[in-house]
C-alpha cells in the first residue's frame, strides 16, 4: 500500500493490459439500469423509504442548483463565436455548491468511477454516507512527478478514475536525460494521457449503446489536479500566449508550447461531445493520483 507524507491511501494499481471488456464492465457501471445492492438487509428499509433498491446515488432530474447555475453541475457554458472561452472551462465548486460540502464530499464513487455530487442533495446515504451524484458528470484525477536523483531525474504520471478501475494510470516518463523530466511536462503529460483516454471512453460507450445498452450520456469530464501551472495555463494563459505568437508577456518563447498545443486541440475534440472542465484541488484532495505516480517511480 503506497504511502506519501505519512499519510497511507489505500489505491489498487492494475498493472495488467486492460483488455476492452475491462471497459465495457465498468461503463455499465454508469448504465441507468438498478445495480446489485450491496447493502445489508436490515439496512434496506432506509432506502427503500426513498423508492431505491439499491444504494444507487444517481441525480439528473431535477431543478436549478442552489447558487442558480442550471440543471448540470459543472454545467456547460455558452459558447462564443462557437467556441468555449478558455476561462469557462475552470470548476468553481464555490460557485456550484453550498458551504455545507466539503471538497471531498464534492465527489461520490459509484462504482469504479468518481463523479460530482449533486449541490441540490440534502443528505447523506446511512449506509454509504454519501450525497447523491450526477453521473454524467465523471472526475478524472491527475498527477505528474518529478525526482531529482544524483543519478539524474525521474518523472512519472498517476491518472486515477475510481477505485478499482482497470484504467487507473500509473507509469514512469521513459526517456534517460534531463529535458525529458520536469514536473511541468509530466503534469502536461498526466492531462494529455488522461484527454486521450477520455476519447476512447467516449468511443466505447457509444459501441455499447449500440448494442442496445442503457447508459447515462456523459456530460462533462472534470479534469482534478493540484497543478496551477495545469490549469491556469489552460484556463487563463493560453489564450495570451496565441495572441502574442506564443510568448510570454516578457517576449520568451512559452515552454511546453507544443504540448499546450497539442492540449487544446484535445480539448476541442472531446469537446465536440463533452465538456472539460479543471478543478484545481490543495494537494492533500488529489492523493489517489499522487500515489499513482509514486508508484511508478518506485517501481522503475
Amino acid at each position: 500500500m503506497p504511502s506519501t507524507a505519512g499519510v497511507v491511501v489505500p489505491v489498487r494499481v492494475n498493472t495488467k493490459k486492460k483488455k476492452a471488456k475491462d471497459f465495457e464492465d465498468e461503463a455499465s457501471e454508469l448504465a441507468r439500469v438498478s445495480r446489485v445492492s450491496h447493502i445489508p438487509q436490515k439496512d434496506k428499509a432506509h432506502h427503500a423509504s426513498q423508492g431505491k433498491e439499491g444504494c444507487v446515488h444517481s441525480s439528473t432530474a431535477h431543478g436549478p442548483s442552489p447558487k442558480g447555475t442550471g440543471h448540470h453541475v459543472a454545467g456547460s457554458p455558452e459558447k462564443k463565436d462557437g467556441e468555449i472561452a478558455h476561462a469557462d472551462r475552470r470548476f468553481r465548486p464555490e460557485n456550484e455548491y453550498p458551504t455545507r460540502f466539503s471538497l471531498k464530499e464534492m465527489e461520490i464513487d459509484i462504482g469504479s468511477w468518481v463523479c460530482l455530487a449533486c449541490p441540490t442533495s440534502t443528505r447523506k446515504c446511512r449506509d454509504c454516507k454519501q450525497y447523491e451524484g450526477h453521473e454524467d458528470s465523471l472526475v478524472i484525477a491527475i498527477h505528474g512527478e518529478c525526482l531529482t536523483e544524483k543519478t539524474g531525474k525521474r518523472s512519472a504520471i498517476g491518472v486515477f478514475y475510481g477505485r478499482g478501475n482497470a484504467g487507473n494510470i500509473s507509469w514512469p516518463i521513459p526517456g534517460k536525460e534531463d529535458f525529458f523530466h520536469t514536473t511541468q511536462i509530466a503534469e502536461l503529460t498526466a492531462f494529455l494521457r488522461a484527454l486521450r483516454n477520455a476519447t476512447s471512453i467516449i468511443e466505447r460507450r457509444r459501441k455499447m449503446m449500440r448494442k442496445g445498452k442503457v447508459l447515462m450520456p456523459l456530460n462533462t469530464f472534470v479534469i482534478k489536479t493540484d497543478s496551477e501551472y495545469l490549469v491556469r495555463g489552460l484556463t487563463e494563459w493560453l489564450p495570451k500566449w496565441k495572441k502574442n505568437g506564443w510568448k510570454t508577456c516578457k517576449g520568451v518563447p512559452v515552454a511546453n508550447a507544443e504540448m499546450f498545443k497539442l492540449a487544446e486541440t484535445g480539448i476541442i475534440m472531446v469537446e465536440m461531445v463533452v465538456q472539460v472542465k479543471f478543478w484545481l484541488v490543495p494537494k492533500e484532495n488529489n492523493l489517489e493520483a499522487s500515489c499513482l505516480a509514486k508508484v511508478a517511480l518506485m517501481e522503475e
